[in-house]
């Protein structure tokens, strides 16, 4: 099949040659979202190490880091400790992004008990820069805090929208908080002194009637552990439920407008409306195997940006094999098909999980390599364990739940749950579902080539993303040290004036140097620790506004 994009190993980095006791190596939480992020604007790749942020500067051409960090941040406390799901290190870290707000490229440090906290990565670089000049190791004392307050609990997702200026937060309160800075013509000014010492006071101005700060919050029924923000207004914001629901926000109106919960799943008994999938306590409950792990939840959402989607004709789309499901889906499972396991990865074993390990349970890799291995030993039993069982069946329930805004809103977006990838082509479609182009894109467990059967262990799960848009190109990864790269096409079909987009699977990392096809050994026992982060960035020397992107990745673990 021919690929879109070239992936390339430009370097590999064994933390084993890094660190040759594991002493010596950073702390890594287990069960969080993305603990990784590249700056796109310096040489600066962030790693979240327990409670503190950990700031290398990769080598060229191999992207080599250093054994010890070039700066370590500990991100401040603000007093507020919020419920979380780590006793032990209460301020560890859940999530981190860098982004633009305004014309500032910022980090972001989420914390588990609950709070939140900005840098500045110009002012990081300089820190550096004067280390660099001086011989003097650079302070942290030289790189304060923006952006310091507390959301009440476990703080997880993140989002920021660059043009508006916006700042969103989710957290295990099941609310998420927005913060939306005043415009003015001075882009440059972050300044909320105001609400940086401890929880934010709320405000019920409009958000965007803006000549001062603004803070509200939107409740939702359950945890989120993803946000992404949709469309250049500012106005909409996606997020990701672990009770299977993908809501769309109307940040004007401060409500939901649409909200979607799509999959497979025993208990269907309509492809148009989702089964009783219903939370009982910190435990979920359908026929399938396996549904208390959060089987059906949404772990992550994307808003693709489409100006690099290129155009595949029909016929061509027809060689991939999709597959017309119940006149609602397109199927595009069979792409993976031309992918193999190298012989020496073992399956990795379902663990079901308990109380304290649950959608946002915690343990770090230290503590988890000293806890009873015999789950590992329950795999031949798990292996048969859907056999002689009902069929999982499609779903796709949409509610609209405000009334269809002004906004040309035809972008699609990525809705990523445990096992599988959906793209949803636009926000609103009731009125027309039945055609093609408004067929929603699925794939069944893509890092996983083959028809598995068995239910994929607790910690396998789609919280790790990113996009390209310079390249067409979103990436979807698992802790199980697993990504996929997919390509972002746009056809139209015969009897429609809409584009409909679609997306190919090109590869699935890491693989054989000599087979690009065939996925390599991944750190899948309990000794090799787990991945904790995917990142993308453009290659040294290429700015980000530069037509060219040549880009590097990066899956730690």
């Amino acid at each position: 099949m021919e690929k879109y994009v070239a992936c390339i190993p430009m370097g590999e980095h064994r933390g084993k040659s890094r660190f040759p006791t594991r002493r010596l190596s950073p702390a890594l939480k287990a069960w969080r979202c993305d603990l990784t992020a590249f700056s796109q604007r310096h040489n600066l790749y962030f790693l979240a190490s327990n409670k503190t942020l950990h700031v290398y500067q990769p080598g060229f051409p191999d992207q080599k880091l250093a054994s010890e960090p070039d700066l370590i941040l500990h991100p401040p406390m603000t007093g507020y400790g919020g419920a979380g799901i780590d006793w032990q290190d209460p301020h560890s870290i859940n999530r981190i992004l860098v982004e633009y707000l305004g014309n500032e490229e910022v980090v972001i440090v989420a914390c588990d008990d609950g709070d939140v906290m900005g840098y500045r990565t110009e002012v990081i670089h300089r820190a550096l820069e004067r280390q660099s000049r001086q011989f003097e190791p650079p302070s942290e004392v030289d790189v304060p805090v923006f952006l310091r307050c507390n959301v009440g609990a476990s703080a997880w997702g993140l989002a920021i929208h660059r043009e508006a200026r916006i700042i969103a937060i989710s957290a295990n309160t099941h609310q998420i908080t927005i913060i939306a800075y005043a415009l003015s013509d001075d882009d440059d000014g972050l300044d909320i002194e105001h609400h940086s010492r401890g929880r934010p006071k709320l405000s019920t101005e409009s958000p965007f009637l803006r000549q001062e700060e603004t803070i509200f919050t939107l409740s939702a029924e359950n945890n989120l552990p993803a946000l992404s923000f949709y469309g250049n207004s500012g106005r909409w914001l996606l997020s990701s439920c672990v009770d299977g629901k993908t809501v769309l926000w109307d940040l004007y109106m401060r409500k939901e407008a649409a909200t979607y919960q799509l999959g497979w799943c025993k208990s269907a008994k309509e492809i148009s409306k989702a089964p009783g999938y219903n939370s009982l306590g910190w435990g979920f409950t359908c026929s399938c195997p396996a549904a208390s792990s959060v089987l059906h939840g949404a772990w992550g959402t994307l808003a693709l940006k489409t100006r690099s989607a290129y155009h595949l004709p029909l016929a061509e789309e027809q060689k991939l094999g999709p597959e017309e499901v119940a006149n609602r889906f397109w199927d595009v499972t069979t792409q993976k098909k031309r992918f193999t396991v190298e012989e020496r990865s073992s399956p990795i074993p379902y663990m079901e999980s308990s109380e304290s390990e649950d959608e946002f349970s915690d343990g770090d890799d230290e503590d988890e390599d000293e806890e009873d291995e015999d789950e590992e030993d329950e795999e031949d039993e798990d292996e048969d364990v859907t056999h002689n069982q009902p069929q999982q069946l499609d779903y796709f329930q949409v509610s609209e739940l405000a009334q269809l805004a002004k906004d040309n809103l035809q972008d699609p977006f990525i809705i990523l749950t445990k096992e599988d990838v959906f793209l949803i082509q636009r926000p609103f479609t009731t009125d027309n579902m039945q055609g093609r182009s408004d067929h929603v894109v699925s794939m069944r467990r893509p890092l996983h080539p083959g028809d598995l059967t068995a239910p994929l262990s607790s910690p396998d799960r789609h919280c790790f993303f990113a996009q390209i848009p310079e390249l067409g190109v979103f990436i979807v990864g698992s802790p199980i040290g697993r990504a996929g790269v997919f390509s972002l096409y746009w056809t139209q079909d015969e009897d429609s004036r809409w584009r409909r987009y679609g997306f190919k699977l090109e590869y699935l990392l890491p693989f054989r140097q000599e087979n690009e096809n065939e996925i390599a050994g991944v750190p899948q026992a309990r000794d090799e620790g787990l991945m904790v982060g995917v990142a993308v960035a453009p290659v040294q020397g290429h700015a980000i506004m530069g037509r060219i992107y040549n880009g590097r990745g990066d899956g730690a673990s």
